[in-house]
C-alpha cells in the first residue's frame, strides 16, 4: 500500500481492500480456527454473574429484539472477560472476541466467502492499528490497543457483511474513528467498566456502518499519522505499520486463561517440572522478561481484583506449580489463596534487556528454578497456539474440554470438524443461533447452559 502520509489515502486504501475482497488472506480452515477459539472464550465466560449483566446491559434483553449491534457487542464484552481469546503480540491487540462476534451477528451464513472476508477485513484493521500505536509501548501513554482499535475493527467487520462499497466503507470507517481515544483507565470492582467499555466500543463501530449504509459521510482524512500521534504521543507510533500485511494467520491462542505477558514464563516453568522437579523441593524461582512487561506482570495481586490474579506472575507460575486446574479457571474466585501466595514469594521478577531481541513479536522469558540445590535453566521463546507451530487445533480443544459447559461443546467442536452434530444449520449458523439462546438465557439471569434446544 503506498500513499501512507495522506489520511485520506489510508482509510480510501483499506475500505477499497476490503470491498473488492483484497484483504489479507487466510484459508477458510484458519477462520475457522479462530471462530472456535473465540466461542470458547465466549461459553467459557457466560457463568459468570458479570456476563450476566453485560448482557442485560447491552442487550436490553432479549438479543434478537436488540439488534445485531447490540448482540455483536455483548457477545464480545462476554469472551473479552474471559482473557483466553486470541492474540497478536506484535500489535497487542486482541481480535477474535472483537471481530468475529460481529461477523456472526450481522454476517451472511450462505454458501459465499463474505464471512471469511468480513473477518480477514476486521482482524487486519486491528492489526494495522495496533502496531502503528506501537503494540504494547502504547499502555505507557495509558492506551488498550484493543479497545482504541475495536471501533474500527468492528466497523470494518459489518462493512464487509453488509456489503457495502468503497465509499461507504471508508465513511463507516471514519464514523467509527471519531472520538476514538482508548483509554479505559483502570475500573476497579466489579462489574467492571473494562469489559462494558469494549461492549460499547463494538456497539459503536457496528451502528458506524449502519450509518453509512443509511449514506451518513465521515471525515476519510482523520486517520493519519498524526491522529496517531495526537492520540499515543510520538515515541513510539509507527505510521508505516498502517499498511502492514499481517493478518489472522499471525495471531496466536492463549493455552490457557493469562495476560499473554505471563505465559511464556508459564511454559518455561513447566518445561522445568517436567524434568521431575517435586514443587516441594523449589527454592527460588528467578523470571527475567522483556522490561516493558516487568511492572505488569509484578504488579500485586487481590482478591476482590479477578484481572490481578490473571495478570500476576506470581499466582500463574504458584498455580502451574500447585493447582494446575487454576490456569483454566476464568473466574479465579477467593485467589490467590494462602498456599499460592506463600508459594509466590519463592518467586522474583527481572527486567532483560537482552530479551527485547525478541520484541516486538515474542514476549520471551528465562526461567531459573532452584530445587534441592540445583539449578534449572529453560528460556521459552514460544507457546503452543503461537503462530506456525501447528498444534492451534489441540489448543483450541484443550480449553474445550477443560472450559466450556458439555451442553456447548458440540457447537463448539462443529466449526473445527465443519459439521454441526445436533443441529439442522451449518456449524456457523448453529453457532451464532446458539450465542443468541446464551444470551437470551443471560440477559434474563438463567444459568449457564440454558435456552432453547437447537
Amino acid at each position: 500500500m503506498s500513499g501512507l502520509q495522506d489520511g485520506n489515502t489510508i482509510l480510501s486504501a483499506w475500505a477499497e481492500e476490503f470491498s473488492s475482497g483484497n484483504a489479507a488472506g487466510a484459508s477458510a480452515e484458519a477462520v475457522d480456527l479462530h471462530v472456535a477459539d473465540t466461542a470458547v472464550a465466549f461459553f467459557a465466560s457466560c457463568a459468570a454473574p458479570e456476563s450476566h449483566l453485560l448482557a442485560r446491559f447491552l442487550c436490553g434483553g432479549a438479543s434478537p429484539a436488540a439488534g445485531p449491534a447490540a448482540e455483536a457487542g455483548a457477545i464480545a464484552a462476554v469472551a473479552r472477560r474471559s482473557e483466553c481469546d486470541d492474540i497478536h503480540v506484535a500489535s497487542c491487540i486482541t481480535p477474535g472476541s472483537i471481530v468475529v462476534p460481529v461477523a456472526l451477528a450481522m454476517g451472511t451464513m450462505g454458501g459465499d466467502d463474505r464471512f471469511d472476508r468480513a473477518v480477514t477485513a476486521g482482524y487486519a484493521t486491528g492489526l494495522r492499528l495496533g502496531s502503528a500505536l506501537g503494540g504494547a509501548e502504547a499502555f505507557g501513554s495509558g492506551i488498550w490497543p484493543t479497545y482504541f482499535a475495536a471501533p474500527l475493527m468492528a466497523a470494518a467487520t459489518a462493512s464487509v457483511c453488509l456489503g457495502l462499497d468503497a465509499q461507504q466503507t471508508a465513511s463507516a470507517l471514519a464514523l467509527a474513528a471519531g472520538g476514538t481515544a482508548g483509554r479505559p483507565g483502570r475500573p476497579t470492582g466489579y462489574p467492571s467498566g473494562r469489559w462494558l467499555a469494549i461492549g460499547e466500543a463494538v456497539v459503536r463501530g457496528c451502528r458506524s456502518a449502519l450509518a453509512a449504509a443509511e449514506g451518513f459521510r465521515g471525515d476519510l482524512g482523520l486517520v493519519s499519522p498524526q491522529w496517531l500521534v495526537a492520540a499515543a504521543g510520538p515515541g513510539h507510533v509507527r505510521p508505516d505499520a498502517l499498511g502492514s500485511a499481517d493478518g489472522i494467520e499471525a495471531v496466536g491462542l492463549k493455552p490457557f486463561v493469562a495476560a499473554r505477558q505471563t505465559i511464556n514464563a508459564v511454559v518455561a516453568f513447566q518445561a522445568i517440572l517436567n524434568r521431575g522437579i517435586a514443587p516441594e523441593t523449589i527454592q527460588s524461582i528467578e523470571i527475567r522478561v522483556p522490561p516493558i512487561n516487568a511492572a505488569m506482570v509484578a504488579r500485586a495481586a487481590s482478591a476482590d481484583d479477578r484481572l490481578s490474579t490473571i495478570a500476576n506472575m506470581h499466582v500463574q507460575i504458584a498455580a502451574a506449580a500447585l493447582r494446575p486446574d487454576l490456569l483454566y479457571d476464568i473466574e479465579r474466585l477467593g485467589q490467590p489463596a494462602a498456599d499460592l501466595s506463600a508459594f509466590g514469594s519463592r518467586i522474583s521478577i527481572v527486567p532483560d534487556s537482552a530479551l527485547e531481541a525478541y520484541l516486538p513479536g515474542v514476549w520471551a522469558a528465562r526461567v531459573c528454578v532452584v530445587a534441592g540445590g540445583r539449578r534449572f535453566d529453560e528460556t521459552c521463546t514460544a507457546v503452543p497456539g503461537d503462530p506456525g507451530r501447528g498444534d492451534a487445533g489441540a489448543v483450541v480443544r484443550g480449553k474445550l474440554a477443560r472450559m466450556v459447559p458439555k451442553a456447548d461443546q458440540d457447537v463448539c467442536a462443529g466449526i473445527l470438524s465443519g459439521s454441526a452434530p445436533g443441529f439442522r444449520h451449518s456449524p456457523r449458523a448453529a453457532l451464532r443461533q446458539r450465542m443468541q439462546e446464551a444470551l437470551e438465557g443471560l440477559a434474563a439471569g438463567l444459568p449457564a447452559g440454558s435456552g432453547h434446544s437447537a
